[in-house]
């Protein structure tokens, strides 16, 4: 049995005929995962592949017990899919490896505020304070804002780089935004995590 569950799913088209997956990979097991890779296959009738896409989850590790979202979108969906199956790989991650990127531990969001909207073509927002309490600068930070629907499933997804060209220094702090455009269904709740490395010696 995999470590690596997925649960959450929801599946919506849109206005362009585009076909998007929401959803999340839960940890299960006792050891972290880094860079877990989700892959959706579309089926026909008979069951052969007809297309695939695949993409990482939104942050870079999964703690035992956490989960991490992700959101795959099918540009041209093929005609005469009627099925779909989902599959996740991932690589453990040792702590102790020196020569891996580490996860920072000082990161922190406050002052979350969700907004509905809509406004050539913006659904909603995510509105906070990234701020770096710990020691030591953080690189490659994401933040990563999870949409519930009512029936506690994903309909919205994101998780861009907050300082792509540079560091968040120790005792700094920066207002984000998380805009939607693209979603699964109506919002009932949401989730928002930060990630960021430790810069490499």
């Amino acid at each position: 049995m995999s470590d690596l569950y997925v649960g959450g799913v929801t599946f919506s088209g849109d206005d362009r005929d585009r076909a998007h997956f929401w959803g999340e990979v839960f940890n299960l097991g006792s050891e972290p995962q880094r860079w877990i890779k989700v892959t959706i296959r579309l089926r026909d009738a008979a069951g052969n592949e007809l297309a695939a896409e695949s993409d990482i989850v939104g942050l870079e590790w999964t703690l035992p017990g956490a989960r991490n979202p992700f959101h795959i979108r099918f540009l041209t969906p093929p005609p005469g899919w009627s099925s779909y199956d989902i599959t996740v790989s991932g690589q453990v991650h040792d702590f102790a490896d020196l020569t891996a990127p580490q996860p920072h531990t000082g990161l922190l969001v406050e002052r979350i505020h969700f907004r509905e909207m809509e406004r050539a073509g913006l659904r909603c927002s995510i509105v906070g304070l990234l701020s770096n309490k710990g020691v030591a600068p953080a690189t490659h930070v994401k933040v990563a804002g999870t949409l519930y629907g009512p029936d506690g499933k994903v309909v919205g997804v994101l998780s861009p780089y907050m300082v792509p060209r540079g560091v968040l220094s120790a005792g700094d702090s920066m207002p984000f935004e998380l805009k939607y455009y693209a979603l699964g269904g109506a919002v009932a709740n949401y989730t928002v995590q930060v990630q960021g490395r430790v810069p490499m010696p």
